[in-house]
């Protein structure tokens, strides 16, 4: 439900503990190349899971583009290196950016990624307010990964939590609404958790499954209207699982999700089930069904319409029949009661101006969950064993492998990794005033929550945090 940033291929796998004299010399000619406009040195430089990611047919295009956007790459600035990922300030003609590398075992590129250089961004002349006490080793740990985040002009709050060794530890940083002084409260204060809605997506889909009602292979035309055309590629039918696991072959957003004079500040606000069937009866499948990954809203968004329409209520009735309810999860909704309105934050985007809160009416199981901190507590824990029974078999359901393609793993909305040697769960999610991520490592019980109510990205923040 966000912008995505330019991007080679940043993955949370297994990293090589490469020295840094290594990743400088790499560097040094990864900037040679990148200047000469040289796509197959730059494929020379890169190892197999990279190229995995990004083939060589590709990486003169996204070269052509970051010339447009960057200019010449004049110099680096080595910054820091974590876990075998190197962070350097990047000077191009035209404006700076971070830039993150790092190898493989063989000393080729794994990881590089493009993002705008934030030293660069102004900051706040006085401290930002905390209910961080910094008195523990963690306190000290969180409040020197959140503090740069929070110290940043333009961002406004930010709300987390932890769950380590059987306990559960929150911070809140920041404010509620620019200048109301007001903490995030982890019991009260909403977020728009937006992508992280496809995780619930994926449970409710599981929970159908788990009780008989569906198949993950069941053909998607079993629960269209029969006006819709054969949804198959080459004989292969779109599944129910498909759509859970971005290999159904829908784009990332449909092509007429937008209309003329259809609200900017809230996209997805009049696209109801009659525009999303008018797309459908349009759309032909082009690609191969089950075999690429390509992150579709809108096909999260018509698995959620499904299991709605197959169960005869709103999507919002059958989260809080299946999931929230029995999680005792009191403060997660689509739409937020009269008497909870007080408690929704404002959020705001990436230059700090007040954004609308978005609503996704049809597409709501894409990304139009809004959430507490204390409430994905318990959404976590159950992730990590702790659900009622009947539930337990569902969530479970989405933790198991449905796509693997080089780096890319997803279970039932959930992606998953290597971080080192933690097993990792998560999903991020944005919406046009909100970033958030939540993540797990199932097998030591460790997860994180990141709550923020500016759209300017938490996921780097949140994996440091889950590190053991």
């Amino acid at each position: 439900m966000k912008k995505l940033l330019f991007l080679f291929l940043l993955s949370y796998t297994t990293f090589a503990q490469s020295t840094q004299k290594k990743i400088d010399s790499v560097r040094v000619l990864l900037e040679k190349v990148y200047n000469e406009k040289n796509a197959a040195g730059i494929y020379e430089l890169t190892g197999e899971s990279f190229r995995k990611q990004l083939p060589e047919t590709e990486i003169n295009k996204v070269i052509t583009r970051l010339h447009a956007e960057l200019g010449l790459w004049k110099s680096s600035e080595f910054q820091k290196n974590t876990d075998g990922v190197a962070y350097y300030k990047g000077v191009f003609d035209k404006t700076n950016q971070n830039v993150y590398l790092g190898l493989d075992n063989q000393d080729k590129i794994a990881t590089l990624l493009f993002q705008p250089y934030t030293g660069d961004k102004p900051k706040k002349d006085y401290p930002v307010a905390t209910d961080n006490k910094m008195v523990t080793p963690l306190d000290l740990k969180v409040d020197s990964i959140v503090r740069p985040y929070i110290q940043w002009k333009h961002t406004v709050g930010v709300a987390l939590a932890i769950i380590k060794d059987g306990k559960v530890y929150t911070y809140n940083y920041g404010e509620t609404k620019r200048d109301n002084k007001t903490l995030p409260d982890p019991d009260k204060t909403l977020y728009e958790i937006g992508s992280i809605s496809k995780t619930f997506t994926a449970v409710l889909l599981a929970d159908e499954v788990v009780k008989g009602k569906m198949s993950l292979d069941d053909p998607i035309n079993k629960y269209l209207p029969d006006s819709i055309g054969n949804m198959t590629y080459n004989g292969v039918p779109i599944t129910l699982k498909t759509l859970s696991n971005h290999s159904s072959g829908f784009p990332r957003l449909p092509i007429n999700l937008y209309k003329k004079g259809d609200p900017a500040d809230d996209p997805y606000k009049n696209y109801d089930t009659q525009r999303m069937y008018t797309y459908l009866k349009n759309f032909k499948p082009y690609r191969e069904v089950g075999i690429n990954y390509e992150y579709s809203n809108f096909a999260v968004g018509l698995l959620g319409n499904i299991l709605a329409l197959q169960n005869h209520i709103s999507y919002e009735k059958l989260m809080e029949e299946r999931i929230t309810k029995p999680l005792k999860m009191t403060h997660t909704f689509v739409t937020i009661p009269s008497k909870q309105a007080s408690d929704f934050a404002q959020g705001y985007n990436e230059k700090g101006e007040a954004t609308a809160p978005w609503d996704l009416n049809t597409l709501v199981g894409a990304g139009g969950i809004r959430s507490t901190v204390n409430d994905l507590v318990k959404y976590i824990n159950a992730h990590m064993d702790k659900a009622p029974e009947k539930l337990q078999k569902a969530i479970d359901l989405t933790h198991q492998v449905t796509f693997e393609k080089g780096q890319t793993i997803i279970g039932l909305g959930w992606h998953t990794g290597k971080m080192k040697e933690q097993t990792i769960f998560q999903h991020s999610g944005g919406t046009g005033g909100f970033r958030t991520l939540v993540a797990f490592d199932k097998e030591n019980k460790i997860g994180v929550m990141v709550l923020s109510n500016t759209a300017e990205e938490v996921a780097l923040m949140g994996f440091a945090l889950l590190k053991k």
